[in-house]
């Protein structure tokens, strides 16, 4: 499978990562397929809310069977196995020449208490 998408505004994350990106200890995340960001500056999203902001510092893309293990701690993960596993849960199924992106993020702003993302839509959710 071929993806080849346009990031927007918006960096989601799992619940699971939110504390390593808050805390700026988790400053890189792998997506499947080609993944252009349309802007540097995001939002930092969780369930619905935004939790802070952060700059895209750097994006490049590698087949998925060529990320190394420094790739995969940044990512707050133990393995390669469990970085597949968490892309086969998101994407369904992964192959090991499947493009990849590694998305490089420096945290810039952590907001008190989380803003419903439907606030920054005018309403729409």
């Amino acid at each position: 499978m071929r993806r080849d998408v346009e990031l927007g505004p918006y960096l989601r994350f799992k619940k699971k990562y939110l504390e390593g990106v808050l805390s700026g200890k988790k400053h890189v995340t792998v997506r499947y397929g080609v993944v252009r960001p349309r802007f540097s500056f995001i939002f930092i999203v969780c369930c619905g809310e935004i939790y802070g902001e952060a700059v895209i510092t750097r994006v490049y893309y590698t087949k998925l069977g060529r990320l190394g293990e420094d790739v995969v701690a940044a990512e707050g993960l133990h393995s390669r196995d469990d970085l597949v596993n968490e892309l086969r849960e998101i994407y369904g199924e992964v192959r090991e020449d499947d493009a990849v992106s590694v998305i490089f993020f420096t945290l810039v702003r952590r907001y008190e208490k989380p803003v419903p993302l439907s606030h920054l839509r005018g309403g729409r959710a």
